[in-house]
């Protein structure tokens, strides 16, 4: 008689009961936290986990106009597009340069990029806190957008170099042969075929940029120049007994970050796949 496996013993089973184990971890709180936006302080306290009596946006409402979300929001949207633009505009190139082109130091100079990401934030934050307030950058989001895309750029330069290596070099040669320069076939052939890449860099830099912390709590100083992340924290201070406002406010916070992944899901995890992996 032939006996079944146990079903602990399969490890397509217990595979996917760790992917749920770790769906539940990472969506239940954010599940909760929007539910909890809805209710009243009563509510969340007598009955944490049960839908709210009454949807009401009241809290969405006073947090925007009494949390003045409304600069907070604008403040973290021009620094998150300022920071895309330029990695977009510095990364691109930098990584078709480095997987098509042969020149002295190609890869020296790709390696040193490579050191940036090793070297953590936290290591030169007073070095760059410094420079910046040498320039007269301090507390504006200019100094914001240059030092969030500079972080980023060495992940970002590995990644389209990886994605534009494996793109073949007869393509480009063609292009030579009909007359076009090196930025025609760059813009024409190269950018096109890495456009999974391209897609998930932005994906990547935006939701690095818009949940940063750190940088703004360093460098920005006045209130109305603040970002999301820095405006909720001050915000919870002063309405730290007010569950429900906290929540709306660490939803509207969010909402961006998770609107922009569900669009772009599927060509961020090819990119990401096909540029970081190789």
């Amino acid at each position: 008689m032939r006996t079944g496996v146990a079903p602990w013993r399969n490890p397509q089973i217990l595979l996917w009961a760790v992917l749920l184990v770790l769906l539940a971890i990472v969506t239940v709180p954010i599940f909760w936290a929007i539910l909890a936006s809805f209710k009243t302080n009563m509510e969340i306290v007598n009955q944490p986990f049960s839908l709210p009596k009454t949807w009401n946006f009241d809290n969405y409402v006073k947090a925007w106009n009494l949390g003045n979300f409304n600069s907070y929001f604008w403040n973290t949207t021009l620094i998150t597009i300022g920071g895309m633009v330029l990695v977009l505009v510095v990364a691109c190139p930098a990584g078709y340069a480095f997987a098509q082109m042969k020149f002295k130091g190609n890869n020296l100079l790709f390696y040193l990029f490579l050191l940036g990401m090793a070297l953590p934030v936290q290591a030169i934050i007073i070095p760059v806190f410094y420079q910046l307030k040498t320039f007269g950058l301090v507390d504006s989001l200019s100094g914001v957008v240059l030092v969030s895309a500079g972080l980023a750029l060495p992940f970002s330069v590995f990644l389209m170099r990886n994605s534009m290596k494996d793109i073949q070099k007869e393509l480009r040669e063609s292009a030579y042969v009909d007359g076009a320069s090196e930025w025609r076939a760059f813009f024409s052939i190269m950018l096109p075929l890495a456009k999974p890449a391209v897609v998930a860099l932005l994906v990547f830099t935006f939701m690095s940029i818009w949940n940063d912390f750190l940088l703004p709590l360093v460098l920005l100083i006045s209130n109305d120049k603040f970002t999301l992340s820095l405006g909720l924290l001050s915000f919870q201070g002063e309405n730290s007994t007010n569950f429900g406002l906290i929540f709306a406010g660490t939803v509207i916070s969010m909402i961006p970050s998770i609107i922009v992944y569900l669009i772009f899901q599927r060509q961020f995890v090819e990119g990401m796949s096909e540029g970081a992996v190789k």
